[in-house]
């Protein structure tokens, strides 16, 4: 588990620090709140705890954990536990630590018996906390992916390319849509059968991902129809980069219980700098330019 102490006073940070080490948790310290907001920016992706003091200099503890908060609500963060320490057991602070978005109050000196009760405690939220965390990334992922491919599904698809649009700025690369098929994949249905089509999106979508960067994404539009979006791209780099995808489906057949399947695709594409048009727009584009593709002859990409 990892901590974050926060107190001015050097002798109580250290006694912190000693506590905590015979417990085995890793400790990171600051001297104020300003610090204490810093560190925690700088460890948020794996902070499990932070222990605060109230009264300190520049920023106390309450200003310092309500700007934490405000941060993990404006970051979309996951919440985890804060406990203040304060020499003053006034009910009214109490009250205003809980408000600003602690979770419990230790009054000062803090036994070492006291401190590793109330570790132990914060472990076991720490531990469901991050099952929640686990579960629901896995409930997330479910959720977007298309279950036979591990593409976006289509709805997570046409999020990402919605929010891919409103995040273009003037003067900056566009970004590339494109929609391709597989050519004659029912002829490939009706040949080996259901489940070789089946092996075959999968291998498709596979080969495509590898010939994509980090930040680029496929989605499974429906059958055999996907759609890829290349963010920070222009015409001529978004043009090699479908011809890749095009050329890593064709070069070689898909092996299918000894049986090899030959397969093309085609694919339409446009870029979008910005303006007017609207998510609709770019499938009707790449659609067009799709359709373009197949009526030159297919195994092609074609741009809008």
């Amino acid at each position: 588990m990892k901590v974050l102490i926060v107190d001015d006073t050097n002798t109580d940070r250290l006694l912190l620090k000693l506590y905590l080490g015979k417990l085995g948790y890793q400790v990171v310290e600051a001297q104020n709140g300003q610090e204490a907001i810093e560190q925690y920016m700088r460890h948020s992706h794996d902070l499990d705890l932070i222990l605060i003091d109230v009264q300190m200099p520049q920023m106390n503890g309450f200003e310092a954990v309500k700007a934490i908060r405000d941060i993990q609500e404006e970051e979309k963060q996951e919440w985890f536990p804060i406990i203040f320490l304060s020499a003053s057991a006034n009910d009214n602070d109490v009250e205003q630590g809980i408000g600003a978005g602690g979770d419990d109050y230790l009054i000062k000196p803090i036994s070492q018996k006291i401190l590793v009760a109330k570790m132990l405690a914060m472990k076991r939220i720490v531990d469901m906390r991050r099952r929640l965390v686990d579960m629901n990334e896995k409930l997330e992922k479910v959720a977007s992916t298309d279950f036979l491919t591990g593409a976006s599904n289509r709805r997570a698809f046409e999020s990402v390319l919605e929010s891919e649009m409103s995040s273009i700025e003037e003067n900056s690369n566009g970004l590339a849509f494109a929609i391709f098929d597989l050519d004659k994949f029912k002829a490939i249905n009706d040949t080996y059968g259901h489940a070789a089509g089946d092996e075959v999106l999968v291998e498709v979508v596979d080969r495509v991902k590898k010939s994509l960067r980090d930040v680029d994404v496929i989605g499974r539009l429906g059958g055999e129809e996907f759609g890829i979006i290349l963010p920070n791209i222009n015409e001529v780099e978004a043009f090699d980069a479908f011809e890749r995808c095009r050329y890593v489906i064709n070069e070689k057949p898909i092996l299918y219980e000894k049986m090899a399947i030959s397969l093309t695709t085609s694919i339409g594409f446009t870029v979008y700098k910005g303006g007017k048009e609207t998510k609709m727009d770019l499938m009707k584009y790449a659609d067009a330019a799709l359709y373009k593709a197949k009526g030159a002859g297919r195994n092609k990409v074609v741009e809008y």
